[in-house]
C-alpha cells in the first residue's frame, strides 16, 4: 500500500512538472512572437484581474469571459444596427441601405459580417444566426490558445500560493525575456 501511494505521489509530481514545463513553453512562445505586446497584456491582466493578492485562475477566467462578452456585444451591435425596422432580422435590402451610408472601409466589414452571419445563405440573418455570429466573435476575441497562455502565467507563481503578483511576474520576466526591448541599448 505504501508503494502504491508513493508511486501515485511520484506520478503526480511528474505530471505537475510536465504541466509547468508546457506552461513555460507557451509563455516563451508568446514572448518570442511579440514580447512587448505580451508583457503589456500580462501586466494588464495581473493588475486588473489579480487584485491585491495576485492573479488566480478565476481572475483569468473573468478576464476571458469579459473580453469574449465585449466581442459578442460588439458583433451583435453592428448587426442590430442594420435592423432598420426593429423586426429582429437583418436582410440584404437593409444591409444595402446601411452600406450606402457607410464609409468604404465600413462597407467591407459590414458585408463580411453579414455574409458570415447568414449561415444558411438565405439573405436574412435571423435571431439564431445573430447569436451564433456573436458567439463566434467572442471566441475569436480570446482564442483557446491565448486562454491557455494566460493560464500558463500561473506557472510563474514563485511562492506557490496559487496567485501571481506583479512582483512575481516582473521577477520571472528576466528569465522569459532577458533582453527587454524597452531597456536594450
Amino acid at each position: 500500500m505504501v508503494r502504491v501511494a508513493a508511486a501515485v505521489v511520484v506520478l503526480l509530481v511528474l505530471m505537475m512538472q510536465s504541466a509547468r514545463a508546457e506552461g513555460l513553453a507557451l509563455l516563451e512562445d508568446a514572448m518570442a512572437k511579440d514580447a512587448t505586446r505580451f508583457r503589456v497584456l500580462a501586466e494588464d491582466v495581473i493588475a486588473g484581474f489579480g487584485g491585491p493578492d495576485g492573479l488566480t485562475s478565476q481572475g483569468i477566467a473573468d478576464h476571458v469571459a469579459l473580453d469574449r462578452a465585449a466581442a459578442r456585444a460588439g458583433a451583435m451591435r453592428r448587426l442590430l444596427a442594420i435592423d432598420l425596422d426593429n423586426d429582429g432580422s437583418v436582410t440584404r435590402p437593409k444591409l444595402a441601405v446601411t452600406l450606402r451610408a457607410a464609409s468604404a472601409a465600413a462597407r467591407g466589414r459590414l458585408e463580411r459580417l453579414f455574409t458570415a452571419a447568414d449561415s444558411n445563405t438565405d439573405g436574412r440573418v435571423d435571431s439564431a444566426e445573430l447569436r451564433r455570429a456573436s458567439a463566434t466573435a467572442g471566441l475569436r476575441a480570446v482564442t483557446a490558445q491565448e486562454e491557455a497562455t494566460l493560464h500558463a502565467l500561473l506557472a510563474l507563481d514563485a511562492d506557490a500560493d496559487g496567485a501571481l503578483t506583479l512582483d512575481e511576474w516582473r521577477a520571472a520576466l528576466t528569465r522569459l525575456d532577458p533582453v527587454r526591448p524597452d531597456t536594450a541599448t
